[in-house]
């Protein structure tokens, strides 16, 4: 039964001392407040995967369920959790379609799973350290049925934030981008896109169309490899409506396990989509891409372990990346690998007031490397 069609939600009381959203709803059920879509309001399956997450379990599901939106189907997948994760699936159970809490072989494992149980007309995952913001359902639902002439794509994907391990938004509202649609993103400009999975929902059509699965055998590249067959084949809708916040903390795997995920990025623009007797300039831009993944996971490597260590993995970065040697941006990474950086902005300030009294200009933002990433 999907419990999310009844006019009562029915959920737990939230915490104590819990305020706004998700702990309370900020919004009525999609159905009520907003016009139906034209061919009336898809299923929407959200598959939830979770290990050891409890202090961001409950968050996750009230996020999704305090939607209100009208035909919701939620599936959740536990490793077999010990953190008192199972105690808080079984407080939510009536209002989940389906749960289990047993041990798997990773979170890929747990989204085929999810996936195979799917019933929606739109269909994703999610971690359960992340949280839905207020409207998202129903405004990537309305997408999808309203795309006209141009016929269902083959997802929809809105903007994000990030946030940080206490629920607190750590950036503005960053809005999807990409130039065109079909496009092959294992071959595009990394800097010319930007679509997360955190506010991705996919067509079934399109799943069926390239395999309703992620490759198992990738740990930290699922999703984008999943992200890359389906645009290569479909039209993507847009929407600059916050969908979601995309949780930081020091043991998500995008900042704990940064130069395996690069390393893993790397691979997968030589291997995606790779067609037998690909033109050379295809295989030049292919091993372009990868190296950039792969100097990306060694600059990133350096901002977090500073010293030594940093100017060991700046020097490999610049291996893959000789063009980086002139980009300011690099000089000042190794400025902060000596612990001088801030000492010069603080230098530029103070002479920044004295030549221009009453003013207090900003330092100048200073890039560190091109846009995106993922958990």
């Amino acid at each position: 039964m999907n419990a999310n069609s009844r006019s009562d939600l029915g959920l737990p009381d939230p915490p104590p001392g819990k305020t706004g959203w998700p702990w309370f709803p900020e919004i009525g059920p999609a159905g009520r407040d907003v016009p139906t879509p034209c061919g009336g309001w898809p299923r929407i399956s959200v598959v939830v995967t979770s290990f050891d997450q409890a202090p961001f379990l409950e968050e996750a599901l009230r996020s999704l369920l305090l939607q209100g939106y009208p035909d919701l189907e939620t599936i959740v997948v536990d490793g077999g959790s010990r953190d008192g994760s199972f105690e808080i699936l079984e407080r939510y159970g009536d209002s989940l379609s389906y749960w289990q809490s047993a041990s798997d072989g990773g979170q890929s494992s747990a989204i085929n799973l999810g996936f195979a149980r799917a019933t929606g007309d739109l269909v994703t995952f999610f971690s359960s350290d992340d949280a839905y913001l207020p409207g998202a359902l129903a405004d990537a639902a309305r997408r999808f049925r309203d795309a006209g002439n141009a016929g269902e794509p083959g997802a929809v994907v809105g903007a994000f934030q990030f946030m940080d391990a206490l629920s607190q938004p750590a950036s503005e509202t960053i809005p999807p981008r990409l130039l065109r649609s079909p496009i092959d993103l294992a071959l595009a400009d990394p800097a010319s896109w930007r679509l997360h999975q955190v506010a991705a929902f996919y067509g079934r059509h399109a799943l069926d169309a390239v395999g309703r699965r992620v490759v198992e055998e990738l740990r930290y590249t699922m999703d984008r490899e999943l992200l890359y067959r389906v645009c290569r084949r479909f039209p993507i809708a847009l929407s600059n409506q916050a969908y979601a916040r995309f949780r930081k903390h020091a043991s998500s795997k995008s900042i704990a396990e940064v130069l395996p995920f690069s390393a893993e990025m790397a691979t997968l623009h030589l291997t995606s989509g790779v067609r037998a007797g690909e033109p050379a300039n295809v295989m030049r831009t292919r091993r372009r891409w990868s190296r950039h993944w792969r100097a990306r996971g060694h600059l990133k490597a350096a901002a977090v372990r500073g010293g030594a260590a940093a100017c060991g993995h700046l020097l490999r970065a610049l291996r893959f990346q000789p063009r980086l040697l002139w980009q300011r941006s690099y000089a000042v990474r190794w400025l902060e690998a000596f612990g001088v950086a801030g000492r010069l902005r603080a230098r530029w300030r103070r002479r920044a007031r004295r030549d221009s009294p009453g003013a207090e200009p900003a330092a100048p933002q200073v890039p560190f490397g091109p846009p995106g990433g993922r958990r």
